[in-house]
Formats: C-alpha cells, sequence, structure tokens
C-alpha cells in the first residue's frame, strides 16, 4: 500500500504544485479524509503521507505540511462523528477549489487514489458518492 500511495504522490505532484496553496491543502484535506473513512490512520500511512507531500511547494507559514497534516487528520477525526460537520467541512474544501473545474480535477484525484487499494470499504463509498454530490451541488 505505502509504494502505491508514493507512486500517486509522485503521479500528481506536477498538477498539485500548479495550484494555489488554497487549493493545496484543500485536496489533502479531501485525502486524508479518504483515506480516514475506515477510521484508521496508521502512523506508517502518516509518515507516508508526509513525507510523499513535502514534494509539493508549501507556502503555508502557520503550519508546515506535517503539522498540517496533523492538524487535518484530527479535524477528520472529529468530522467524521457527525454527519453535519461532514458536510460543512466538504462544502469548505469546495469553497477552497475555487472553481468547477478545480474540483472536477480534486475529485479524479481523490477517485484515483481509492483505485489504488483496489479494496474500497462501503464507508469509503458512501463517503465518496456524499463528496460527489456536494462537489457537484
Amino acid at each position: 500500500m505505502f509504494t502505491t500511495i508514493s507512486n500517486w504522490f509522485a503521479g500528481v505532484e506536477e498538477e498539485m504544485n500548479g495550484l494555489a496553496q488554497e487549493q493545496r491543502e484543500a485536496e489533502l484535506d479531501l485525502l486524508i479524509l479518504m483515506m480516514y473513512a475506515d477510521r484508521h490512520i496508521d502512523e506508517k500511512e502518516r509518515e507516508e503521507i508526509v513525507e510523499s507531500s513535502n514534494a509539493f511547494t508549501w507556502e503555508n507559514n502557520e503550519y508546515h505540511v506535517s503539522l498540517y497534516i496533523d492538524k487535518t487528520i484530527g479535524d477528520v477525526r472529529r468530522v467524521l462523528q457527525n454527519e453535519s460537520n461532514l458536510k460543512v467541512f466538504l462544502e469548505d474544501v469546495v469553497r477552497r477549489l475555487a472553481n468547477d473545474e478545480s474540483r472536477e480535477k480534486a475529485l479524479n484525484r481523490v477517485e484515483k487514489f481509492m483505485a489504488i487499494d483496489a479494496d474500497i470499504s462501503p464507508k469509503e463509498r458512501v463517503l465518496l458518492d456524499d463528496i460527489r454530490k456536494i462537489f457537484k451541488a
């Protein structure tokens, strides 16, 4: 799994670096949300996300990418406990992605990311459907 995570990050690095900082953060939020859909991110997964994310241009002076990821993991854990919080979280991601084209690309990247595992859980499927609905609204 970890090699495929690395490969996915390497495959989208150029695209991600072409985004504004706010959009990169929104996409990382979305990715971490999907990774945590099964209610678990272990330390090796977290380290792989951080290591792979270090290849992204990062202009957020408040949070280094590793701190941003840790913060997002905490946010995602809280968000998944309440459906209305999830909706607010996803609406914020949509807002930061700014336009239909960037939302479509982000959704495609998340769908490709979920496909690397080839074992999408029912919780992940439901969450992906929820994301699609909010992104297309």
